[in-house]
């Protein structure tokens, strides 16, 4: 797609950096900015879903209970599944017909890392098991939210490879910025 850079508005990065100065005891009170943020990167208007607490389904097992996702795979129905915060999609006006290509989970300041990076990985493993059932590959990225700093991990569609990049980076920094707007460009 061609589009035109995201414009974040200045009163978002100043709630962001009230967020930062003054961790909230609920992981829910980061919900509503990084949907705004994800929102500005990938509005409707462009062609974009971003769905909040999606379910990602696991593939099924012989004789398993199944179903039927949002991108059009048979799936298995386990009460284990994973919910990350965002799942950002091409949006499609058929049911089973969108795209993923960005997994956002957030955690607040002081959760686990080891915790949520576990979390996160059954994500990824969902991701990349899509990527080999699919016949449309989409490299697709992830990442993890810990407060005010964020984990990347990047899924190239031609590879079994999961590479995850363990520098930190600010969770509004330049880095995610950038990040974001190559997603959304290269959609």
């Amino acid at each position: 797609m061609n589009l035109q850079p995201a414009n974040v508005p200045r009163w978002l990065l100043t709630r962001f950096n009230a967020i930062y100065t003054d961790p909230p005891h609920y992981e829910a009170s980061y919900y509503g900015p990084v949907n705004a943020l994800l929102t500005t990167y990938f509005p409707p208007v462009d062609g974009f879903l971003v769905k909040p607490q999606t379910r990602l389904r696991q593939p099924p097992q012989p004789g398993g209970r199944t179903s039927t996702d949002s991108q059009g795979q048979q799936v298995g129905t386990f009460d284990n599944d994973g919910n990350p915060d965002f799942l950002v999609s091409i949006g499609s006006g058929q049911l089973h017909h969108d795209i993923p290509l960005l997994i956002y989970e957030l955690k607040k300041e002081d959760y686990s890392t080891t915790i949520a990076g576990a979390q996160m990985d059954r994500y990824v493993v969902w991701a990349k098991e899509y990527q080999r059932q699919i016949a449309q590959h989409r490299d697709v990225w992830a990442v993890l939210v810990i407060g005010s700093e964020s984990y990347t991990y990047f899924l190239p569609a031609n590879s079994a490879d999961i590479i995850a990049y363990d520098v930190l980076v600010n969770t509004t920094g330049p880095e995610i910025m950038m990040l974001l707007q190559s997603i959304r460009t290269n959609a």
